[in-house]
């Protein structure tokens, strides 16, 4: 058997502190809230998830928010048998690209099931502690 090498190693992105901005930062009061929102560009109609402060299609800047049906599509997942250092997890987890009708992009997350699939729907199950962050969804689950 290969042993999995791991050396930790700190991300130019672990080493900074960035702001969320103003889009960003209401997207996370959603979550906290227990509301799925997405970034609406005036000009156009789309909706992005995450948010984005432009439009890319029109460059449109973009302050709005819309509240998305929180109902999602399984577009691709992997299941996951090894934590970082190699070891086995006591549990397989399923980490998924998760997209939501009418929205452009989608969130990553893990879902909570025994037989995950592309096109599964699934669902936010929340924690009671929300903090703004994205991880105030606990997991996904089968809808």
């Amino acid at each position: 058997m290969r042993r999995v090498k791991y050396f930790p190693e700190v991300m130019e992105i672990e080493a900074y502190v960035y702001t969320a901005g103003p889009v960003g930062t209401k997207w996370l009061e959603a979550l906290e809230s227990g509301r799925l929102t997405a970034a609406y560009c005036p000009k156009c109609g789309r909706l992005y998830m995450p948010p984005k402060m432009y439009c890319p299609h029109d460059f449109q800047e973009v302050t709005e928010l819309r509240e998305v049906a929180p109902l999602g599509v399984v577009e691709t997942y992997t299941v996951i048998h090894r934590d970082f250092y190699g070891e086995p997890l006591k549990e397989p987890r399923v980490l998924a690209f998760i997209k939501f009708p009418g929205v452009e992009g989608g969130l990553i997350h893990y879902v909570k099931t025994d037989r995950p699939r592309v096109g599964m729907k699934v669902r936010p199950r929340w924690r009671a502690d929300r903090r703004g962050l994205v991880t105030d969804i606990e997991y996904f689950e089968e809808a």
